[in-house]
């Protein structure tokens, strides 16, 4: 499925007729897929769904698993996310999609390390067409000013899509047998990846390792990869690590990574080695010794 009618199967769902909120029926089919607290699902069904952020057709393209909100606090906010997003009910195809694609303008006075790494995960790769602030600096770090330029510009530039667009508070391991529940997801990703040329696509989480190799399971050749590798990430004891791979989906081809080691909870905070991170990983990139 498509990511345009995805989006506007779900909020039909969550529209309900007008008597928001309904329940994504989508968002209720992965419950199970990941363990979550007592009482709730594994994901939110009642909340506004994260699908994007940014330009669609942008050259540079990062992929996450989910938005990291507790999916109680996601499923009671529905109301308050519509009018904060400016759009008109839950029902409002057109207003989400200018909500995704200003988010980085709309919420470009709230500091956030996880926006703000991917910046400095990205300050030292060519030709991303993210321009980002020349003042941008980790060491010594950057006034605060220019740090929340920086999330506004990367937020805004790049593309940002979600695995999974339904909210929980973490990401846990995989049940056993439910893996699969990805796999439509998954080609929805693809097929919005492909729908562009591409310079750089980046996985941001070792999980999408355990998620590709299963489908490949049932689809035979959609991903090759390439090699493992990691280096020690200067200043720290941290090991960085990414996968180089290479999928194939509707007769075309194109180069990615997994970058393992992006979610690692000592790095958010620490620009400088964010920086020494990506920069490893752009050198796997680009094959560069």
């Amino acid at each position: 499925m498509k990511l345009d009618k995805r989006i506007q199967k779900d909020l039909k769902d969550l529209y309900n007729g007008g008597a928001t909120p309904g329940v994504i029926k989508d968002a209720l089919g992965l419950n199970g897929l990941i363990q979550t607290k007592t009482g709730q699902t594994s994901f939110a069904t009642k909340a506004l769904p994260g699908y994007y952020t940014g330009n669609r057709k942008a050259k540079t393209v990062m992929v996450m698993l989910n938005p990291g909100i507790d999916v109680n606090v996601a499923n009671n906010n529905l109301i308050c996310d519509i009018l904060k997003a400016s759009m008109v009910n839950a029902g409002d195809v057109k207003g989400y999609h200018k909500w995704c694609a200003n988010y980085g303008h709309i919420d470009k006075s709230r500091q956030d390390n996880f926006d703000l790494k991917q910046a400095f995960f990205l300050h030292y790769w060519k030709n991303t067409d993210i321009a980002l602030p020349k003042s941008l600096c980790a060491k010594p770090k950057s006034d605060s000013q220019t740090l929340l330029d920086a999330k506004e510009i990367v937020l805004t530039e790049k593309l940002q899509l979600e695995l999974i667009p339904y909210a929980s508070s973490s990401f846990s391991s995989f049940t056993k047998g439910k893996i699969s529940l990805v796999f439509p997801f998954v080609e929805t990703l693809f097929d919005e990846i492909f729908s562009q040329d591409r310079t750089y696509v980046i996985f941001c989480s070792r999980k999408f390792e355990r998620v590709f190799k299963e489908y490949n399971k049932k689809h035979p050749g959609s991903i090759d990869f390439k090699g493992f590798f990691s280096q020690n990430i200067d200043g720290s004891k941290i090991k960085g690590s990414c996968t180089k791979i290479c999928i194939h989906y509707n007769n075309k081809s194109l180069n990615a990574i997994i970058a393992n080691t992006f979610p690692n909870q000592a790095l958010p905070n620490a620009y400088y080695l964010m920086e020494e991170y990506g920069t490893f990983c752009y050198n796997v990139f680009n094959n560069i010794p």
